[in-house]
């Protein structure tokens, strides 16, 4: 079974669109990696229900070391049934990516990840030949300093409106998304007009995202239209379960979804 109808089979049984990021920080959890690992499997374990994926943000566990990957593995196990989305970012050259795409797809065993389309279509098509896994582009990000660069008109639309084109020509497997934050549900519209690909919506919670605005506008039918991320709010929750269901519940109310 592909990622994307993964997506949909947990969405659906589970009735919910969130994803939750498993971002572990030193300086907010004490015990190295092994403290890490502790408290993100207990977010695993109660936040299971209210989640349809998983989204360890790579950073987050490189920083601890060769350790650092080895307690991602485990943590992995951990919830063997929900799908696991590797926030990575990546974009290099096309024989550096096919070395990424190895160790995110192959050894890591990571559903889905997100890349960077800088570096063109044949950088991505090394992700994207993984017929089975996800891959989502970076479109218009979450972060203040997104309109930047990806704002910048380039015959006569804005660079993210390229990407959307280029997102689509790469889809020839059906496993192509669409990063697109939440705090900038102007953008969302904009893009869930040009296209029915699935959208990753990063940037709730912490980062202070439109969640009604963004998941109206994103939302067409599609559970895996709609993928709401959300890390710090729930990871370091005083009580991640409720903090979940809470999201899922605005969410559900937001997309129409009924419980």
């Amino acid at each position: 079974m592909s990622y994307f109808d993964r997506l949909r089979a947990v969405s659906r049984e589970r009735r919910t669109l969130l994803c939750v990021g498993l971002d572990p920080d030193p300086e907010r959890i004490e015990g190295g990696v092994a403290g890490a690992l502790r408290h993100c499997r207990a977010v695993v374990r109660a936040t299971e229900e209210h989640v349809c994926c998983f989204k360890p943000n790579s950073a987050f566990w490189e920083q601890y070391g060769p350790d650092g990957w080895k307690a991602l593995l485990e943590l992995r196990d951990e919830a063997p049934e929900t799908p696991f989305l590797l926030d990575a970012k990546r974009g290099d050259m096309d024989n550096t990516m096919r070395a990424y795409a190895r160790a995110v797809y192959d050894t890591l065993a990571m559903d889905a990840a997100t890349v960077n389309p800088y570096l063109g279509r044949d950088s991505l098509e090394q992700f994207t030949r993984y017929g089975d896994r996800g891959v989502y582009v970076l479109c218009r990000t979450s972060n203040p300093g997104a309109a930047d660069l990806q704002h910048l008109e380039a015959k006569g639309q804005p660079l993210y409106r390229h990407v959307v084109e280029l997102a689509e020509h790469l889809n020839g497997h059906g496993n192509v998304g669409l990063v697109i934050g939440a705090t900038a549900p102007a953008q969302v519209a904009e893009v869930r007009r040009a296209t029915s690909l699935p959208f990753l919506l990063p940037g709730v919670g912490a980062q202070g995202g439109d969640v009604e605005g963004a998941v109206r506008a994103a939302w067409n039918g599609d559970p895996a239209s709609c993928l709401v991320a959300a890390s710090r709010s729930v990871l370091f929750a005083s009580d991640p379960a409720a903090a979940a269901a809470a999201l899922k519940a605005q969410i559900n109310a937001a997309a129409g979804v009924r419980p």
